[in-house]
């Protein structure tokens, strides 16, 4: 289950309308905090490489205008009985200290790719000019 909760998010949709139709090689410069703790390394590995693909710009640091993912809170991790965990945690983006918004994620460790394919679309969102 995930949410997307973002400032003003019906004003976005004429704004992503309209960055389309400027083009698709348009890139969003995006820095990706890591999360910490040595069980997070593939869903951080996960994370980082679907924010390296176009129209993403990974940055090694923020700079100005760079969309800033975050997981600010304790990551809930749930172990499954026939191995592997569930992870669910919310996402913070923001952009030289102004919040643009948040999500909800969670996924399980044997397909991250279900919060990693909704982190892209957040952040494009995000990333939207306004």
């Amino acid at each position: 289950m995930r949410y997307l909760l973002l400032p003003a998010a019906l004003s976005l949709l004429p704004s992503a309308s309209g960055a389309q139709e400027q083009g698709s090689d348009q890139l969003f410069s995006v820095y990706f905090e890591p999360l910490k703790g040595g069980e997070f390394t593939r869903l951080n590995k996960a994370i980082q490489d679907a924010l390296a693909e176009p129209p993403f710009q990974l940055d090694a640091k923020a700079g100005a205008w760079t969309v800033i993912v975050s997981v600010p809170e304790k990551i809930g991790v749930q172990h499954k009985s026939a191995g592997g965990a569930v992870y669910t945690f919310t996402i913070v983006f923001s952009r030289d200290g102004s919040s643009l918004g948040q999500s909800h994620q969670s996924c399980s460790s044997d397909k991250l790719s279900d919060c990693t394919d909704q982190i892209v679309l957040d952040v494009k969102s995000a990333a939207a000019p306004r």
